[in-house]
């Protein structure tokens, strides 16, 4: 016989790993992490083991429905899966993610459960979003021909971009000497459109006092957390009365000349971003150079110098190729951002020069894409970079064309996914890891089944036969000795039997078929006839569904939760026992429970682990493999087995199984 054992994840090669690594077991409930996730979400590991995703985020339910809906796609097809999301931490702030997960299996090739990996990309989101508004915003500028024209869509580009609910432009008038709203823009709302329009109508004279007046007067961003509770925001009662809460404003500058402002208002009360604030400051300086140049030159050039200045001021760098596609020129963040000097590919083809990764059908395909002047996305590139390393690049580019409609090359940006690869890196490199471990166990597990029962059989077998050959010549002493060794070699037999039975509940059990749980009931109680006679226990139930099942395990099941109630039951009371059934939707919850001697709860997840005894082998016999049976069982069926119980006054042991669908039958 064989002795299969469930895989062990290499903790101390995770805990190593200086990104957050966490595992999970079948069920969905945490095994452990590594220190970087500890240090990650500032939580202590020992206080979310055995917790499940809806119970660490329970704040922020659609996380946890977002992290279980991949949980169950990773169950019905294992293998691996990357996705965003945005997740609050420690300290109240929330952090975009890259979330990896990959499953993993047992001995017996069967999913136990998953890995993953979190990799915070908070910053480059920050980046993506700043540079898309950007990036937007130029298109807008170098499109316009006059302020006019432009801010309309700007204002939309920035509330859109940002879920804002309005915004508005103002500027000194020099005429009136006074500022006043110069365009406006809001989501469809009746509320927002008369309070925009009463502003509009209103002149208001300089000062440092106020909301405008602040920021023209200092040329800095001001945040309002809640307009209706802040006296020095005039037109507050109004603002709040149109729903708004929250308003900031940033200047529109040109050097040190405040040239206007632009304020924004949210619906919810926020408190004040300062990332936020800072990108609004840019893209008012921005507009503020905009606003210079169409004064200064002509549209067509202007548009031109506008896009290079605008995006010079993103985080990534900015590129553009000629007609026949060669690189004409890369801003300076290429070689802050890579450390590469640009200089070898200027006047050059982007595949003329090598890319590590990509092969000549690889560029054949980029190269059509660019011949049919199409836009392209994250072309991911890796280059050799310097003292040896190499760097890898995102581009993304589109056609760039004039007045008449004739090609002119492309334009774009880059960004140095580097980090990101190396994680990625990482993640195989663990999982790989993974595997081998994986593939030892199996073999573990082998000599295990084999190697082991026979010497304790030959043990058992010889110490029996020396006692009964020459028992008459030994004393009390030495037949006590071989009696504990026929019983240790026993006891360990029976301990890799248990064993093999755990193991082979994953693989050695039927297909699903309909079953009646009622005759699968009463198969577990003629199996334990003997036991419930000796201890006059009465079992009674309630009136039991038909289920999708393996009827031989799930008898198993059932002969385990009442043979324990049996065997842990108070010294002077017959054991009474209940098995009982309830409609859940979707599921049958089944309970058993009984008047036995209870359970403390700090062991009601311990009990369901292999080899968990929470009593001596004197007072209550066995292997502490029973409950790990009928907890590897149930998930099996894809259900749930827990416990309630108070010491002393019995325990109810619940567990769930799918109701059968239309089809099943």
């Amino acid at each position: 016989m064989r002795v299969r054992k469930r895989s062990v994840l290499p903790q101390d090669l995770i805990e190593v790993l200086p990104i957050p690594v966490f595992f999970k077991a079948r069920d969905g409930k945490h095994l452990g992490a590594n220190k970087a996730w500890e240090a990650y979400f500032g939580v202590r590991r020992e206080s979310f083991i055995g917790k499940t995703v809806e119970d660490l985020f329970s704040q922020a339910p659609e996380v946890a429905t977002k992290h279980r809906a991949v949980d169950e796609d990773l169950w019905r097809n294992p293998g691996t899966r990357s996705y965003e999301l945005q997740v609050p931490i420690h300290d109240g702030s929330v952090r975009h993610t890259l979330n990896y997960k990959a499953t993993f299996t047992d001995a017996d090739g069967k999913v136990a459960g998953l890995i993953g990996t979190i990799i915070d990309i908070t910053e480059r989101k920050r980046a993506e979003r700043r540079h898309a508004l950007e990036y937007r915003i130029s298109r807008i500028l170098s499109e316009s021909g006059t302020v006019a024209a432009a801010m309309p869509r700007i204002l939309a580009a920035f509330c859109e971009s940002l879920g804002l609910a309005c915004g508005a432009r103002w500027s000194m008038d020099p005429k009136i000497g006074a500022f006043r709203c110069e365009e406006a823009w809001s989501v469809d709302d009746p509320d927002i459109a008369t309070f925009l329009a009463a502003s509009r109508q209103s002149n208001y004279q300089p000062g440092h006092a106020g909301f405008i007046r602040r920021v023209l007067g200092t040329g800095q961003p001001v945040w309002i957390v809640d307009v209706g509770a802040d006296d020095s925001f005039l037109r507050g009662a109004e603002a709040a009365k149109a729903g708004l809460r929250s308003a900031f404003a940033l200047p529109i500058r040109l050097g040190d000349q405040v040239l206007g402002a632009m304020e924004f208002f949210h619906r919810e009360r926020r408190l004040p971003d300062e990332w936020l604030l800072e990108t609004g400051v840019t893209i008012g300086n921005q507009i503020g150079h905009f606003m210079a140049r169409v004064q200064a030159e002509g549209e067509l050039r202007e548009g031109e110098a506008r896009f290079r200045s605008l995006t010079a001021l993103s985080s990534d760098w900015y590129w553009e190729q000629d007609e026949q596609f060669r690189v004409t020129s890369m801003s300076s963040r290429f070689v802050e951002r890579t450390g590469i000097d640009p200089a070898p590919y200027i006047g050059r083809k982007r595949w003329e020069l090598p890319a590590l990764n990509l092969t000549e059908s690889d560029w054949e395909r980029h190269r059509a894409q660019l011949e049919r002047h199409e836009p392209f996305f994250d072309f991911e590139i890796e280059r050799p970079g310097p003292e040896g390393t190499s760097v890898w690049l995102s581009l993304s580019g589109e056609a760039v064309f004039d007045e008449g409609r004739r090609f002119r090359g492309y334009r774009g940006v880059g960004t140095d996914v580097t980090e990101r690869k190396r994680a990625q890196g990482v993640l195989r490199a663990a999982y790989e890891e993974l595997a081998r471990s994986n593939a030892e166990l199996q073999q573990f597990a082998y000599v295990a089944s084999h190697d082991l029962q026979e010497p304790l059989r030959m043990i058992g077998s010889y110490t029996q036969l020396l006692e009964r050959r020459y028992g008459d010549r030994l004393d009390q002493d030495a037949r006590e000795f071989m009696g504990f060794i026929v019983d240790g070699a026993t006891r360990m037999k029976q301990l890799i039997e248990d064993l093999l039975a755990y193991s082979r509940v994953g693989t050695r059990g039927k297909e699903m078929r309909p079953a009646q749980a009622q005759a699968v009931l009463d198969k577990a109680l003629v199996n334990l006839r003997a036991a419930v006679e000796q201890s006059e226990a009465l079992v009674t139930h309630d009136s039991l569904p038909e289920i999708n099942a393996d009827d031989t395990q799930l008898t198993q099941l059932l002969q385990n939760l009442v043979a324990n109630a049996i065997k842990f039951r108070k010294k002077n009371e017959a054991p009474r026992i209940h098995i009982g059934v309830k409609d859940a939707g979707d599921e049958w919850r089944f309970s058993v429970a009984d008047n036995g001697i209870g359970i403390e709860p700090q062991y009601f997840e311990r009990i369901f682990l292999v080899f968990q005894r929470l009593h001596t082998q004197d007072e209550y016999p066995g292997t502490g493999i029973g409950l790990a049976i009928c907890r590897k069982v149930v998930e099996r069926h894809r259900g749930r087995i827990w416990v309630e119980s108070a010491y002393g006054e019995g325990s109810t042991f619940h567990f769930t199984l799918p109701k059968i669908q239309k089809g099943e039958t």
